[in-house]
Formats: C-alpha cells, structure tokens, sequence
C-alpha cells in the first residue's frame, strides 16, 4: 500500500536536497575550468580531485557512529556546512593566489582534502535521514531527491548568468528594449563586484552557510539506541560476510575507479574543444541533470517491475552506451546525447546503491551504511579513478577515441561479471526499508 508523504515533510526535505546538490552543482562542472584557467595539469587536476576524497577515509567511522549513537543528523549537517563554507571561501582566495604566482598548490591539495571532509560525508547522511522519516522509500525518495536536480541546475546556470553577466545584460537589452527594468537591473548588477572565475567557490559557500541555517526546520533525527552494538560502523562491516553484499560493494568500488570520474575531469574539456565558451560549459552540461527528472519518474517503476539487479544493471549498460558515443564525439550533437544519458547513468546506480544498502541493514545502522558505501566509491574508489583519469587524460588528450573507449569497454565487461555473479538477498526485516519488490 502506498503512503502518502505529507506536505510538512515533503518541503522540508526537499529543501534539503536542492541546497545539498547546488553546492554541488555551483563546483563541479566548472572546476576542471577554472583550475585550467589558474594554469594547474591535467595530472595536477587528478591530484586535486584525489585529494579530496582523501577526508571521507574516516566517514563511516566517524560519521557514522555520531550520526548512528551520539549526535542528531540535523546538528551535524549545520556543523559540516559550516566549517565547508569557510573552507569554499579559502578555497577562493588560495586558487587565485596560486594564479598570481604567490600560493602554493600543496594549499590547494589541503583545503580539497579539508572541504572533502566536511561536504562529501553529508551526502549520505541527508540519503540517511530522508530514509529514516521516508515510509516508503521506493516511491517517495524519488519525489524529495529531485529537487537535489533542480538546484544543482540553478545553481550551474546562475554561475553561468553571474560570469557572462554583460553577454547576459546585453541579451536582455535587446529582448526588451522598450522596457524600463533592463537599465535598473543594469544598475544594479554593474554596482556588484566584478565577476572573477573563482566565485564559483563563493557561491558554494553562501549556499552551504545557507544549509547550515536552514537544519533548524529539519526533522528532529536523534540517534537510535540499540542493544545489538554499541559500535554501529563494525556492524556494518559484519555485513561483508553476506557473498551478495560484498559483490555489490565490489561492483560500486569499480565503478568509482574505472568509470565515474574520468567524466567529469574530460567532458567539459571536450565541450571546450568543440566550441562551448567556458563560463557556459555549466549551463550546456545542465542537459544531465535535466536528464534526471524522467530518470527518478522510471527509477520506482523500474524497481518495481524490473527488481535492483536489472535496474542496477541498466545504470552500467548506460555508462558503456554513452563513453561510446564520447569516443565518436567529433559532433557536438552526439556529445550532448551522451550528455542526455546522465540521468540513467547517476539515477540507476547511485540512487539504486542507496536503497539497496537501506533495505539491507538495521535501522539503527543507516547512517554508518550510508557512509560505508560512500568512503569505498568515493574515498578508496573516487581518488584512485582521478589519479587514473587524471593520468589517462593528460597521455590520451589527443587521441579522445582512445580516452573514451578505455571506460566504455572497462563498463562492458563489469556488466557481464556483474549479471552473472550477483543475486539480491531479502532485505533485513528490521530495515523498515522498501525494495521489498526488488528482492525477489
């Protein structure tokens, strides 16, 4: 029978995730460019995105327990996004010092592994608390995630309109001549600081103070007292013991290294090469994650009909489809197809992998869960693949056939070994989870 996810819940939640993702959304589609623009490698750019995982080695030790036994979610959201957003405006100031010859890049690698610490182990923890006040998951997660998407769109898109700001004005001259609120925004607009590619950090920053303040109307998200362990992370690790949870981690962990990051390190740079201004890379790569809005309406009815393994199994295949159509990507339409596979390649296997490590544990292990999953593909996997996609693409930068066809292949095969080997378990009677559907 299906809950219905009442409206006080519903807002809250859902605010959540659009401050969530557009922290998200105001970096990384932009970074690559602007560490190109303050003259950092290729390889350095691997480094910077390794590093950053570099904090998340603690998460489901730390994280976890306080989330699990000692402290409420919400308090630990508004302090991560307040020591996250001194760090973004460091991070600002330090990468245009390093432009200006005066700064140093172990700075940099030091602030993204501290910003990394206190931003990438909340990710799972928000996926954590919706759970714990969602009562179905598998068709009411979808409804609050999606405004994770709407606000990593605005937020690239408003970093894009704030950096092209006299294109933009200009624009709007024209559309509306004869209007008279066109030369008082112009006034406006020309009365701010001037717009410098390092605001994407700035911007970040005052949407995570943002978030900091905004945990005070989120749901009261105690810990849970549990008899069974006072030490939630080791009973998350006794998990391992089940052949179907290892097999799903390890195919996770893959992913992270082989796959995932090398998208974000070489797609804007080939958006650039077909002609895309910079500043508008954000904007144009917004097609993913317009891409996710039917990607969450198919991702309930996939898990339904289809079950986890199949719908997992779709987000792989959709990774090999699209590094395929990179790897002939000479044509700017081609490239933004593969773009339009976003929403299948993130929903599919992201989302699918948080749902399946909810409906797999006790309630009271949720959030070192969460953190679990997100320390191996994030803070063993992620580092690891952007040193390896770092390395890849400063050797293949000009040969982008090579560069692509490596992970679309690396996707088949772990799609073949994946099919084969892996069956999903029932989930825990005490998860109070959904994916009861799925496990079958």
């Amino acid at each position: 029978m299906a809950h219905r996810l009442k409206w006080n819940m519903r807002w809250r939640l859902s605010v959540l995730w659009f401050l969530e993702w557009g922290i998200s959304g105001t970096i990384l589609t932009y970074l690559p460019i602007y560490w190109a623009s303050i003259k950092l490698t290729e390889l350095q750019q691997g480094q910077l995105l390794a590093v950053s995982a570099v904090g998340l080695w603690l998460a489901p030790f730390l994280v976890g327990q306080v989330a699990d036994r000692w402290l409420a979610a919400e308090k630990y959201l508004a302090l991560s996004h307040f020591i996250g957003g001194i760090t973004l405006f460091s991070l600002a100031a330090a990468g245009e010092r390093y432009r200006d010859g005066v700064g140093s890049f172990q700075t940099l690698l030091f602030l993204c592994g501290l910003y990394a610490a206190a931003y990438i182990p909340t990710v799972p923890l928000v996926s954590a608390l919706c759970f714990r006040h969602l009562a179905d998951p598998d068709s009411q997660f979808g409804k609050v995630r999606v405004w994770g998407t709407v606000g990593w769109m605005l937020a690239g898109a408003s970093l894009s309109i704030w950096l092209e700001r006299v294109e933009v004005l200009g624009w709007l001259n024209q559309r509306f001549a004869n209007s008279n609120w066109v030369p008082s925004l112009r006034v406006v607009v020309e009365s701010l600081p001037r717009p410098v590619p390092s605001d994407c950090f700035r911007m970040a920053a005052l949407l995570s103070f943002a978030l900091s303040s905004f945990t005070v109307f989120l749901p009261a998200t105690p810990p849970i007292r549990s008899a069974h362990d006072r030490f939630a992370p080791l009973a998350v690790l006794g998990m391992f013991k089940q052949r179907s949870f290892s097999l799903f981690i390890a195919a996770s962990f893959l992913l992270a290294v082989l796959i995932v990051p090398l998208y974000n390190l070489a797609v804007p740079s080939l958006l650039a090469k077909l002609g895309y201004r910079p500043n508008w890379v954000p904007t144009v790569m917004l097609i993913g994650q317009i891409s996710e809005f039917p990607a969450l309406l198919l991702l309930s009815f996939c898990l339904k009909r289809l079950g986890l393994k199949f719908t997992f199994a779709i987000g792989i295949a959709a990774w090999a489809i699209r590094y395929g159509i990179f790897s002939i990507g000479t044509q700017s339409s081609l490239v933004l197809l593969g773009l339009g596979l976003h929403g299948i390649c993130h929903v599919f296997l992201v989302i699918v992998a948080q749902l399946y490590m909810d409906s797999q544990c006790r309630k009271d292990l949720r959030a070192s869960a969460q953190n679990l999953l997100t320390f191996i593909t994030l803070g063993i996997g992620s580092p690891l693949g952007s040193l390896l996609g770092g390395a890849l693409h400063e050797w293949l930068a000009t040969e982008p056939v090579l560069l692509f066809l490596i992970p679309a292949t690396a996707a088949v095969v772990l799609l073949i070994v994946f099919w084969k080997l892996f069956h999903i378990p029932p989930a825990n009677n005490e998860s109070g989870s959904g994916l009861q559907s799925a496990t079958v």
